[in-house]
């Protein structure tokens, strides 16, 4: 394919060639607002993620970690939600559903990290105490 062919299709492609039909500029301020509420989104999700984390902080098992019946409560507030703004509920339901799977995974390994290092603390403190160097 001759150079010249090559940009064109290129262009083509991209919306930008002689031969693409007119694009209608409100796609691009519509993209732009969609990336704006995209960085809110994403700060709000990372605020939900560090409330999540201290929460965690008082949980001490699996059960209270994965808390189904707590999940089916909020999955049955956002379709609630999502209705009230006119929102399909499955997006929202979909949507929290993997949310709270990514931050219940995570919460699972904040509590083994912490057990772990319970267990390395007991460990020493028994070390410790059968070399004579306890209290």
């Amino acid at each position: 394919m001759s150079a010249d062919r090559t940009d064109r299709v290129s262009a083509d492609r991209t919306g930008t060639g002689p031969s693409s039909p007119a694009v209608d500029p409100r796609i691009d301020e519509l993209r732009v607002s969609v990336d704006a509420l995209d960085r809110r989104i994403v700060a709000l999700l990372a605020e939900r993620t560090a409330v999540v984390r201290e929460l965690t902080e008082f949980k001490r098992d699996e059960e209270t970690v994965r808390s189904p019946g707590r999940v089916e409560q909020v999955v049955a507030k956002v379709r609630g939600l999502a209705d009230e703004h006119g929102m399909p509920p499955g997006i929202a339901e979909a949507t929290y559903r993997t949310l709270i799977d990514e931050l219940t995974r995570m919460q699972m390994e904040l509590l083994d990290g912490r057990r772990a290092a319970a267990a390395a603390a007991a460990a020493a403190a028994a070390g410790a105490a059968a070399a004579g160097e306890g209290p």
